[in-house]
C-alpha cells in the first residue's frame, strides 16, 4: 500500500552578515579609541624627535606629528589629541601656544 504525503513548501532565507575584515577595527574599538585629549606642557626636541612633557601628570609622549610639534619647539603649548598609551604617542589634532 502506497501512501502519498502531501508536499510542503520550504522557504530557504540566506541572511547577508556583514563580515568583520580583520584590516578595520570594529566599530566599538574604533570609538573607545576616540578619546579627544587637551594637555597642557612643552614641546622639545630629544634624539632628533620632537616630544610633548605634559605637566599635569609629568608624562612625555612622542607626537605623531612632527612638521607641527618644529613649529612650537621650546615653547609651552596645548595639545589637543588621541592617546595611544601603549606606544606613548599623541596623535595630534591640534597645537596652540599658550
Amino acid at each position: 500500500m502506497a501512501s502519498a504525503l502531501p508536499v510542503v513548501g520550504a522557504m530557504l532565507v540566506i541572511v547577508d552578515h556583514p563580515r568583520h575584515d580583520s584590516s578595520t577595527p570594529a566599530p566599538e574599538l574604533v570609538q573607545s579609541h576616540l578619546d579627544l585629549r587637551t594637555l597642557s606642557g612643552k614641546i622639545s626636541r630629544e634624539g632628533g624627535k620632537y616630544v610633548f612633557h605634559e605637566n599635569h601628570r609629568r608624562m612625555n609622549y612622542f607626537l605623531d606629528d612632527q612638521l607641527e610639534a618644529k613649529r612650537f619647539s621650546g615653547k609651552s603649548v596645548l595639545v589637543t589629541g588621541t592617546i595611544d598609551a601603549k606606544k606613548n604617542v599623541v596623535h595630534v589634532r591640534k597645537i596652540e601656544s599658550t
